[in-house]
């Protein structure tokens, strides 16, 4: 199923595992080390592995039954990765590693000055961000609204378009408007300016 089929809630029971797996996590990790939550679930896991285990083996003994190994079909499926796979993804990775390093050196050596201003706005405004949440919270608060900002949307979707749509009237008008007002200002000043310069003269 892909991404956007998910948080699309196209089949409910899916959309809903993804979440609830992925939010617990979350909150989980925003609880505890990155350590505990990782032991705690390998731990769990092996605890319903080994549970399950010693109860098919008791259940064959009593039946005597030779069923074999409970885990047989899983055990039996190719589990390692391809080179081929295992190559392609490395060179999109690296694909999207050099993207990143290029922009980062065209933005931190100012190759264009109004790009590196505008990332040093963005950075300032994101210390003002850390100071109120840490990065747990932040993942928190974006998988949910990941998870319920698309559903609302589609049922909403002629609403939000049309809001959007007079929203964005709203501010192009503002904009001509003060648009208009620099240019009468610029004018002026530019007649008051020559009218003080014809004067001295």
């Amino acid at each position: 199923m892909k991404m956007i089929d998910l948080v699309h809630w196209r089949d409910p029971k899916k959309s809903g595992v993804v979440f609830g797996v992925s939010l617990l996590l979350l909150l989980s990790l925003a609880a505890f080390s990155v350590i505990s939550v990782v032991s705690y679930l390998l731990l769990a896991l092996l605890c319903v592995t080994i549970s399950f285990r010693i109860y098919k083996s008791v259940i064959q003994a009593v039946q005597k039954s030779n069923d074999g190994h409970p885990f047989k079909a899983l055990m039996e499926k190719d589990v390692t990765v391809p080179p081929e796979t295992f190559r392609k993804h490395v060179d999109v990775c690296l694909t999207h590693v050099n993207h990143v390093l290029k922009q980062m050196s065209r933005l931190f050596l100012v190759e264009d000055l109004v790009d590196s201003l505008k990332l040093a706005v963005v950075m300032w405004l994101l210390t003002y961000v850390g100071a109120v949440f840490n990065g747990i919270t932040i993942l928190i608060l974006a998988d949910i609204l990941l998870f319920s900002v698309p559903p609302i949307y589609e049922k909403n979707k002629v609403r939000v378009i049309s809001f959007s749509c007079k929203s964005c009237i709203v501010c192009f008008k503002k904009a001509f408007i003060v648009e208009v007002q620099i240019r009468d200002y610029i004018t002026i000043t530019s007649i008051i300016i020559i009218n003080i310069a014809a004067s001295s003269n």
